[in-house]
């Protein structure tokens, strides 16, 4: 139920605690940038909007993780791929798009014919396509990440979770605020943003993000400098958010939000695990140094002319969202309408050598159009409800080409062409009612879903060939997806939960494949128990968390002879517990951290692994007509662990702050982060496995007491640990493990200085 009395005293204490005291999953929302001060009055309250109200995060029934625009800052995280490392249970890694994974559950498909297991929203708009999975912050009150399905408030495609981002309000004073960041490898970053009121009843912010920085990487291929690609895994990016907030009456508001994201950053290398390659040849440059490695990011594109790609990477978005509140005294209601445009180019020298062997280069465009509805009861009565509808139409064009050089097909080479297109229409509506029985809290919720696809996909061998006809596919999913939850809280520092939920993820189609392949929708049931607590006056926070999934038709990817194809599991069991805890032991000094315990397993898998046939068919489980009279048999992958879930991930950090004199503040943090073994495709080979590994983050920073300037030193990554942030398997042939992956960061430090009036 919605504790309203609860809610305005969690803001006023937010309003009254320092800003230090924003660390993962505490404090209150602050404006500026984070403040060391002397910290005595407890573990903050944070106020959330996780079930599409507002709430205390100590009374949602749900395993959530809320963290601060101050935390991030502090801990010097400022994109998704560096959050991950602070969340329980969630992993996001760089793909050709970025892939979120939450307990296991997330996405495979690359192409605009799949969809993400992670919903992403900003600011309350969804976004549909994964390569917006990972993307840098800039001026955010905070950023929630819910963890397991949730198909009845959120719907279309979150089986895994939701990662919720929410950007800085307009302010009803005038308010600017900014930060200069320069580190190692050349970077520099700068953040600002301005706000204040126009006129009465008007209210505007604008805020921008510019970040460069040198590659990790050093591309020792001739003649490339002057593409701007002697280097790889570099930073070019900015963005800018104007937002205006117009109170049209005492119960109605509009909130106007334009964004524009523009990133050009260099990919990341694809470094070969392998030294041995059948392909090597003594005047083929294959250096073993993790840091340098010689990639040509061919743009030709034999047997076509007007067939290129001018950038190895581009990111390009536009984004309009309208946010349309009236507030009656019995109800609420809620319109939020958003328009996106996504443009995404991506190349990359797929052989790792200086000969053309064969490049890979995807190019994808969407324009999505959105528009949520919610009506909420309001007071604080036993009894609260809320309902709504969504609809989603989407556009997507995606061009997939794989040129192989002239070791491939002499005398010029040859291009493997994959040219699709998605229509998407889906819409939904729900429903969910809490009534409190005193100490205890009913909850059950449900939503229908129905969506609707149509592709296409062209396969053409050079240019205006017509040999092959267009392909053409459609689908439609739909689901009932409902939620129970009974809650118990004896006191209003201890809550105690257990849901059952239900989640869905439609089915699609790979564009990456020909013939042109249909995969069927998903399904979870869900079960989850839980305690969230607070103790010790307010000096510990304790939240414990158990679930076991049942998991149906999971879409899974396999790379098979030039070719990406999208499939279903038959089953798969997911189970894990989750703790996470903050501790102010002593005055001015905070302990939090948070773990993961993992596991998962295929129990029924049957698919075919062209690179060991040693693997054993299964004849009893995995017979199959074949169309023709007869029947086929696979493999079962049964008993193995399920991709990019490691079975253990934790999270520590240890912070004290102090009041160095009257009119300055300091503070010191270390965190140690830790992700457990984990396997990077379905049929578990130890080639495409990552074993556990270690990393450790530090800064140290001072500030005027009165908050108006502050400066840090920071460094991620202390010890220069080398490591894989993802692995795969290459296409290039289709008996032959060939495994490569990205390198993760290096050593980073750098120092910050801040400015707020």
């Amino acid at each position: 139920m919605i504790h309203q009395k609860k809610i305005a005293a969690a803001l006023m204490a937010a309003t009254a605690m320092p800003a230090a005291l924003n660390a993962q999953g505490t404090g209150g929302a602050q404006s500026g940038s984070p403040q060391p001060v002397l910290q005595t009055q407890g573990v903050a309250p944070i106020v959330v909007t996780a079930e599409r109200r507002a709430d205390t995060l100590q009374d949602v029934p749900l395993s959530i993780s809320a963290v601060t625009g101050e935390a991030l800052e502090q801990s010097n995280i400022y994109d998704t791929e560096a959050l991950a490392s602070t969340i329980p249970g969630l992993v996001l890694q760089r793909d050709v798009v970025g892939k979120a994974v939450i307990r296991g559950i997330g996405t495979e498909n690359f192409t605009v014919g799949g969809d993400p297991g992670v919903a992403v929203y900003v600011d309350g708009a969804y976004m549909a396509r994964s390569s917006t999975a990972i993307f840098d912050f800039f001026d955010v009150e905070r950023v929630e990440v819910l963890r397991g399905p949730q198909g009845t408030l959120y719907g279309r495609n979150a089986t895994g979770g939701v990662i919720n981002v929410i950007s800085r309000a307009p302010t009803d004073e005038f308010e600017a605020r900014g930060s200069v960041s320069y580190g190692n490898y050349d970077a520099i970053r700068t953040e600002a943003a301005v706000s204040g009121p126009i006129t009465d009843g008007i209210r505007a912010r604008i805020a921008g993000v510019y970040s460069r920085r040198d590659g990790f990487t050093e591309n020792i291929f001739p003649g490339l400098g002057s593409r701007g690609l002697d280097e790889l895994d570099t930073k070019d990016l900015w963005a800018l958010r104007g937002r205006i907030d117009l109170d049209i009456s005492d119960r109605l508001t509009l909130e106007l939000i334009g964004d524009i994201y523009r990133d050009d950053s260099n990919p990341p290398a694809f470094w070969y695990t392998d030294d041995t390659l059948p392909w090597q040849s003594p005047t083929s440059v294959f250096p073993r140094d993790l840091r340098t490695v010689s990639q040509g990011y061919e743009t030709a594109t034999p047997g076509f002319t007007s067939l290129t790609v001018g950038q190895a990477n581009r990111q390009d978005q536009t984004g309009i969202t309208g946010r349309l509140t009236w507030e009656g005294d019995d109800f609420t209601i809620t319109s939020v309408s958003a328009y996106r445009d996504i443009e995404f180019d991506w190349i990359n020298d797929g052989d790792g050598l200086s000969d053309f062997l064969v490049v890979y280069f995807q190019r994808d465009q969407s324009e999505q159009f959105s528009q949520d509805i919610q009506i909420a009861s309001n007071g604080d009565g036993p009894f609260q409800w809320i309902a709504g509808a969504f609809y989603l139409t989407e556009d997507s064009d995606g061009l997939y080409a794989i040129p192989l050089g002239p070791t491939f097909v002499p005398p010029v080479g040859f291009t493997v062409v994959f040219d699709g297109t998605n229509e998407t229409e889906a819409w939904g509506i729900f429903a969910e009612g809490s009534y409190a029985f005193g100490d205890v809290t009913v909850t059950a919720g449900l939503r229908y879903s129905d969506e609707t696809k149509d592709a296409t996909l062209a396969t053409p061998l050079f240019e205006g060939d017509t040999t092959f006809p267009v392909q053409t596919g459609n689908g439609s999913f739909d689901a009932l997806t409902p939620r129970f939850v009974v809650q118990y809280e004896p006191t209003d520092d201890l809550n105690f939960y257990a849901s059952v939920t239900r989640g869905f993820k439609s089915g699609g189609f790979s564009l990456l494949d020909n013939p042109l392949n249909a995969f069927d929708a998903e399904t979870i049931w869900a079960y989850e128990i839980g305690m969230r607590s607070q103790f010790a006056n307010n000096r510990v926070r304790l939240n414990l968390s158990g679930f076991y999934y049942d998991y149906r038709d999971q879409q899974l990817s396999r790379v098979t002879n030039l070719a990406t194809q999208t499939t279903n599991a038959g089953s798969s069991t997911i189970w894990g517990i989750e703790g996470e805890f903050v501790a102010i032991p002593v005055e001015g000094f905070r302990l939090e951290g948070n773990i993961t315990i993992l596991n998962t397993e295929f129990d029924e898998f049957c698919t075919t692994d062209t690179r060991n046939p040693a693997l054993p068919l299964d004849p009893a489980n995995c017979t199959f007509d074949n169309g023709m009279g007869g029947t086929f048999v696979t493999s079962n992958l049964a008993g193995n662990e399920l991709p990019r879930a490691p079975d253990v991930t934790a999270f520590l950090a240890a912070t004290y702050e102090t009041a160095l004199s009257n009119d300055l503040d300091g503070f010191i943090r270390a965190e140690w982060q830790y992700t457990g073994d984990q396997f990077f495709s379905v049929f578990n080979r130890a080639s495409i496995a990552q074993e556990a590994y270690s990393l450790f983050n530090a800064s140290a920073g001072i500030s005027a007491a009165d908050n108006s300037w502050n400066a840090r030193i920071w460094v991620r990554n202390l010890g220069d640990e080398e490591y894989f942030s993802n692995l795969f398997e290459s296409g290039v042939t289709d008996a032959l493990v060939i495994p490569q992956g990205f390198v993760g960061p290096p050593r980073t430090y750098g120092v910050t200085v801040g400015f707020n009036f």
